[in-house]
Order: C-alpha cells, then sequence, then structure tokens
C-alpha cells in the first residue's frame, strides 16, 4: 500500500541453507568468514550510529566453533525427490 511504513528499513532474511558458500556475509558483505560473522555477534559492539539491540552472546570459543560446524552441515545440494507411485486398489 502507498504511505505504508510499516516495512521500512525491514529485511528479508535468507534461509540458512548454504549459509557457509555464501561469504562475503551481512547485508553490507564486512565480514569475510562465519568465524567473523559469529565474532561479531558473540562481541555485539556498539552501533558506529544510532542504536543497536544486540546484546553480547558470551560464548566460549569452543562453542563457536561448535556453532560454526552445525551451520556448515546446512550445507549441500538441494535433492529432488520424485513422488512415488501411487498404489492401485485391488
Amino acid at each position: 500500500m502507498t504511505g505504508e511504513h510499516t516495512l521500512d528499513r525491514a529485511y528479508k532474511v535468507p534461509s540458512l541453507r548454504n549459509v557457509a558458500e555464501r561469504a562475503p556475509y551481512m547485508n553490507a558483505g564486512q565480514f569475510a568468514t562465519l568465524a567473523d560473522v559469529l565474532d561479531h555477534y558473540n562481541r555485539a559492539p556498539a552501533a558506529a550510529t544510532g542504536h543497536s539491540e544486540l546484546r553480547p552472546l558470551r560464548l566460549k570459543a569452543v562453542e563457536l566453533r561448535q556453532l560454526e560446524a552445525f551451520l556448515r552441515t546446512l550445507s549441500g545440494p538441494v535433492v529432488a525427490i520424485e513422488p512415488a507411485p501411487a498404489r492401485r486398489s485391488q
């Protein structure tokens, strides 16, 4: 609708499928690796301008590595599965 501002500054969040294959990261491409993104959210630095709602995650180094490993498991080819043929009733 014209004149509505409900989606001003809204972002369409992409799927996490194949996230490890889609560098650079963030809306301006400012991070080269998943580890950089996780570090950013873990520290939650103050916004350069304006207000940030980020809060530090306070994850340990091992937890960050585990989270990155999990995100890497979301990569793989998209496989189309043929539906099973319908069974005939006797």
